[in-house]
């Protein structure tokens, strides 16, 4: 027997054996919904020295060294009218040993010794949600900061083999809220005549005040970032002030108070035929003033690529006397076996001033200096392959 209900709408639908026959007019229609798995799997050899006097060379099977081994869910909904949501999902593991990638990003977790947070695993690298328009887009998680973007696109490496602009890592002490941000709002324009502006704004801690806890502003940061494209030239800059809680005693105690650091990138590549050249430069504000500057080149050879990236860095030295000074020097090569296969080749060295211990790093494999005035290196063999 046909019966009749109201729905929600107030319109009546009818129902045929207790089953509801809805109508498509009561429910917007706009495109299916998509999500996709992806990822990229990273594995070679290095052998590596720490530079240390006496030190012994070091073989291992290593992940990530162009390209961080990866996995993750990305998804989009059309919801018309110009609009659409987005979600993305990523996390590192080790392909050497399978495990998932450790980090500490949860700066709410932070103490006097671990300023970023308890270590944790998850998504560490990507975890947000938001709305594209014709507007820009906005989302809300952990992802990248215009930092990253800055330094990432005016690296010919592409932050990847060692000798890339990861060195930078070296001043700020880890790669929390200059690569990444996390409890944090994210914008980025669309194209604007060649012009696109990022900006984001991180509550950091979120924590509350008390004796012995975090400030109520601790690891807020706001980042702003601009890209700039017009024939073969991009122009690239950035510019975060990230707020840090100060410590003090014996063992170290949050003191209620913070300070301000305040980071800046300029950079450039250009195009001229199969050579495409990166510059640019990188400073890093208080507590330790630093900068980053480089010179890079890439050669496109057939379905390879040769690369070549020079940096110097330098660093006050807090105990006083000569800064803290030294040069990386990147080699690599880079073969295309498909649109996702490639093997490649890479080598790196860090030169190091008597009162400097700079790390060489490749994508996710970090080489650190024996002691202090050590140079360490290292040589890579590996294949990427993305899914």
């Amino acid at each position: 027997m046909d019966q009749k209900h109201l729905s929600s709408t107030g319109r009546v639908a009818a129902t045929t054996g207790g089953v509801l026959l809805a109508f498509n007019a009561l429910i917007p229609v706009h495109a299916q919904s998509s999500v996709s798995l992806y990822g990229i799997v990273d594995g070679g050899v290095i052998s590596a020295r720490s530079g240390a006097p006496g030190g012994k060379t070091q073989t291992a099977v290593v992940s990530g060294l162009n390209s961080a081994s990866r996995w993750g869910l990305r998804g989009t909904e059309d919801l018309g009218d110009g609009f659409s949501a987005f979600f993305v999902l990523e996390a590192g593991f080790d392909l050497d040993s399978g495990s998932s990638k450790a980090y500490a990003g949860n700066p709410s977790t932070a103490t006097p010794t671990a300023p970023n947070g308890s270590s944790s695993t998850g998504f560490n690298r990507r975890a947000v949600v938001g709305i594209n328009s014709r507007w820009g887009s906005l989302s809300l998680g952990r992802d990248y900061t215009p930092t990253f973007h800055a330094l990432n696109s005016s690296d010919v490496f592409v932050l990847g083999l060692f000798g890339n602009l990861q060195a930078a890592t070296n001043l700020t002490g880890t790669s929390e809220r200059w690569a990444r941000a996390s409890n944090a709002a994210f914008y980025v324009s669309p194209d604007l005549s060649g012009l696109k502006i990022r900006a984001m704004y991180s509550l950091g801690s979120e924590g509350g005040t008390g004796s012995g806890n975090l400030p109520r502003d601790a690891n807020r940061m706001i980042a702003v970032g601009a890209e700039y494209k017009v024939g073969n030239l991009q122009v690239l800059s950035s510019y975060q002030e990230l707020t840090y809680p100060l410590v003090a005693g014996s063992p170290l105690a949050f003191t209620g108070g913070t300070a301000r650091r305040k980071d800046a990138t300029l950079g450039a590549r250009y195009r001229i035929g199969t050579v495409e050249l990166g510059a640019g430069y990188f400073n890093v504000g208080s507590p330790v003033n630093g900068s980053d500057a480089w010179l890079g080149a890439t050669w496109d050879i057939g379905f390879g690529a040769l690369r070549a990236q020079v940096q110097r860095l330098s660093q006050d030295n807090p105990a006083g006397g000569r800064d803290r000074r030294g040069y990386v020097l990147g080699l690599g090569y880079v073969y295309t076996l498909s649109k996702r296969s490639s093997v490649y080749a890479t080598y790196g060295h860090v030169s190091n001033n008597d009162k400097a211990s700079f790390t060489l790093y490749s994508n996710d494999v970090a080489v650190t200096a024996g002691a202090m005035g050590a140079r360490p290196s290292a040589i890579g063999l590996g294949m990427r392959h993305a899914f």
